[in-house]
């Protein structure tokens, strides 16, 4: 999407959003895409050539810091166990903005007048549009289909997945799509990355044993009279046996 009424869309060459035109306001946003949440992420907004907003992110966004009354006002972003932002707090702890969705992300009740735009799933509501920006596609939370059309195509294995419009195969409550591509795919990279740590980490604790249990059967080999050579090739056949090579 780059137009939508009197809205203008402009997105860099990797299709991050970067700049959004509303009631002859531009608002122009740097976006990191190297940071540990794993997706892009708008660190500043900019607005006539000045910063107006910050964020800061560990795994998820912590904090913004925008101008109010030309003044710099910290919030800090609290969560659900879904990834929805559920209330704000200011730099005392107090709790200053609350929210409450229904699965796909419709407010139910919003306490605060503190201006934030990113809620369901964490991620931003662009009330310009009325939509949910998730990267690829926009998505309508009150109807609770994309936008545009899915650009993953749908797996043979999931009926639901040929639907081009779905979000997250009907599934809101428990699967989120921060792409706005398919959440399978998203997982599948979010698995496939768990996968690599736990196996480094088998990787390292099969070494210690195997060297424990080398040095241990070499020791007793030697003291039974086998000479060095022999020992070490038998412990080590021995050993191999037991802890065997991570494949």
């Amino acid at each position: 999407m780059t137009a939508h009424g009197s809205v203008t869309i402009v997105y860099d060459g990797d299709g991050n959003r970067v700049s959004e035109t509303a009631g002859g306001v531009t608002t122009k946003y740097l976006v990191d895409d190297r940071n540990s949440t794993g997706l892009p992420q708008v660190l500043d907004e900019k607005v006539s050539g000045s910063v107006t907003r910050t964020y800061a992110y560990g795994l998820q966004r912590i904090s913004e810091n925008q101008k109010i009354s030309s003044t710099w006002t910290p919030s800090f972003y609290g969560y659900d166990g879904h990834g929805n932002v559920r209330f704000l707090t200011n730099s005392a702890g107090t709790v200053t903005d609350s929210y409450d969705f229904d699965a796909f992300g419709m407010p139910i009740r919003t306490s605060g007048t503190t201006p934030n735009n990113y809620l369901y799933s964490g991620e931003r509501s662009d009330s310009n549009l009325g939509l949910y920006y998730l990267r690829a596609r926009y998505l309508n939370q009150a109807t609770g289909r994309f936008w545009s059309r899915d650009p993953v195509e749908g797996k043979k294995c999931c009926g639901l997945s040929w639907n081009p419009y779905i979000y997250v195969k009907q599934n809101p409550v428990n699967e989120i799509d921060p792409t706005g591509r398919d959440y399978i795919e998203y997982l599948a990279g979010v698995l496939e990355e768990s996968v690599a740590v736990v196996r480094a980490t088998a990787i390292i604790v099969r070494t210690e044993l195997f060297e424990e249990c080398l040095v241990g059967e070499v020791i007793v080999l030697r003291e039974s009279g086998v000479d060095l050579a022999t020992a070490i090739a038998e412990a080590t056949v021995y050993c191999s046996a037991l802890y065997p090579p991570i494949p």
